[in-house]
């Protein structure tokens, strides 16, 4: 008898093959059997006919690093049938930690106000999630902000000799505890400082282990193809896996995705392992901190809160957005500001201003008095540099150009949230909750831009390929039995940007390492998540 039967599905196996109708068996956490199953019996079966099956969905590129810790049920993930997911994105991670304090990168602090850090290292930080429960599987890389800061700080400056040792020995330290390589966030402090020697000697750490180098390119506007090349040169000099994260361009670069992808082909057929992603919205979000250069956010959010408060720095900081917007760093979205698009850039959260939430910068002026980046500028400086935000600056034509590449995933870029308590505040993006449906709803099922079998692929099969995850992303005998039932009818997201927080609709279960986390589409709290580790691969 076995534990789990899933019967008369439509079963997407996760390899882009076309669908078959079939039935899989589960028994202890592992996937036993598929194929015509109908004289078996389980301890449960599921009834999943015109529904599709298909391995649980990865996500690849979250920021739950410390909303998972303080609620490990990650149900806005779960719910969206994500039954792994990999953190420490864009150079921020948990782990390591200086003095017991995150580093938080673009990330807001409020967001996860009344978290206790007990931890330095992955080792620590992994079994407090284990002891807790987790409700998806959660691997991570581990963040060269982090890196950067527990070194040497917020400093605007190459590190010494011995500063480069120490975080070559981080890197080292994470990836021996579990870490599956190394990102960075070259738009966010202290990442604009690292030049690439720095990110080349830190990547071949990470080769010695069998990683992969990710990154939050330097620039996403009129520069990006020298950033995207950044990359490429960091996984040739030090022989490593690279991956663009969510290289989706910024006006007046709309569409470059073309010859960007050109360009990494020619790449790849040379040798080089170089990969890329997207998210399915226009609209991003991040933190209001990247509207301004990055040189004035050297020394950490104390020495920014210092210029924002001296008139004769607010200028400077002013003309630098208006002179040069993205390509003097930080978020692309600061061309927008650059050509006085106010209209598309949105407060995401704050806590003295919160009546200002969801509204945009050219209203949050009016309301104010003042001209928009005044009004930025002053926000941060009475939010303690704490806000995100959010701004319609990406083009669906760039995000499906890598959609369909080979090489191209698709991504969240979200947070693990429940609809309760302080992981509920504030109007971030609906991402984190809907992502995933909001992609399968609009380009398969209503768009037709991907068939369906190719969509399944890019979230399952596709990133546990390279992200090594063993033993996940296909429906497989002795694989792990994350599956997700769905009706692709239905399947949709129900979060917007005016109410972010809502589970979607069309998926009826979820189940993780063969347990049911979410049936007939309701919550069962599982938390039968795993800690996925990275196998050393020491060269």
């Amino acid at each position: 008898m076995y534990d789990l039967l899933i019967r008369n599905a439509q079963l997407l196996d996760g390899s882009g093959q076309p669908a078959f109708r079939g039935d899989i068996a589960v028994e202890q956490g592992r996937i036993v059997a598929i194929g015509d199953l109908a004289a078996a019996i389980a301890r449960h079966a599921i009834d999943a006919a015109g529904r599709i099956a298909c391995p649980g969905f990865i996500d690849i590129h979250t920021h739950s690093d410390l909303t998972i810790a303080l609620d490990g049920r990650a149900l806005s993930s779960l719910t969206q049938g994500i039954t792994t997911q990999v953190m420490g994105n864009c150079g921020v991670s948990a782990a390591p930690t200086r003095d017991y304090e995150p580093y938080y990168g673009p990330l807001d602090p409020a967001m996860t106000r009344g978290l206790e850090c007990d931890w330095t290292h992955f080792g620590d930080y992994f079994q407090r999630l284990e002891a807790h429960g987790l409700g998806t599987n959660t691997a991570t890389l581990v963040g060269h902000g982090n890196v950067r800061v527990a070194a040497m700080g917020y400093d605007d400056r190459p590190p010494t000799a011995a500063e480069m040792e120490q975080m070559k020995a981080l890197v080292a330290r994470a990836m021996a505890d579990g870490a599956m390589g190394l990102s960075s966030g070259l738009a966010y402090a202290p990442g604009p400082y690292a030049a690439l020697e720095e990110l080349v000697e830190l990547g071949k750490v990470v080769s010695e282990y069998g990683g992969i180098y990710t990154s939050h390119i330097r620039n996403q506007t009129e520069s990006i193809a020298q950033a995207v090349g950044e990359v490429i040169a960091v996984g040739e000099q030090a022989a490593v896996a690279a991956h663009v994260s969510h290289m989706q361009p910024g006006a007046p670069m709309i569409g470059a995705t073309r010859d960007l992808l050109a360009a990494i082909d020619q790449k790849r057929r040379a040798g080089c392992d170089i990969s890329c992603d997207a998210i399915p919205y226009t609209v991003g979000s991040t933190t209001l901190k990247s509207l301004l250069p990055p040189w004035a956010l050297a020394g950490g959010d104390a020495a920014l809160l210092r210029r924002l408060q001296d008139p004769e720095t607010r200028a400077k900081i002013e003309q630098d957005t208006m002179q040069y917007g993205a390509e003097s760093g930080g978020s692309r979205k600061r061309n927008l500001a650059r050509d006085g698009q106010w209209d598309k850039i949105w407060l995401g959260s704050a806590e003295q201003n919160a009546p200002l939430v969801g509204l945009s910068f050219a209203e949050i002026g009016r309301r104010r008095g003042q001209n928009p980046h005044d009004a930025v500028c002053d926000i941060l400086v009475e939010e303690r540099a704490r806000p995100w935000m959010l701004a319609e600056d990406v083009s669906e034509e760039d995000f499906l150009n890598i959609a369909r590449h080979p090489a191209g995933g698709v991504i969240s870029d979200g947070f693990s949230l429940v609809p309760e308590g302080t992981l509920a505040e504030g109007k971030h993006h609906p991402r984190s909750y809907g992502a995933f449906p909001y992609f399968l709803r609009r380009f398969v099922r209503e768009q037709g831009a991907l068939r369906w079998e190719e969509a399944i692929h890019k979230l399952t099969g596709h990133p546990a390929a390279r992200f090594r995850l063993s033993a996940r992303g296909l429906l497989r005998e002795g694989y792990w039995a994350d599956l997700v039932v769905f009706d692709p009818a239905a399947i949709g997201e129900c979060a917007d940007f005016a109410d972010p927080y809502r589970y979607p609709q069309g998926i009826d279960w979820v189940i993780v390492n063969g347990r049911i986390a979410v049936e007939q589409g309701e919550i069962a709290d599982s938390r039968a998540g795993q800690i996925v580790r990275a196998t050393p691969a020491l060269t």
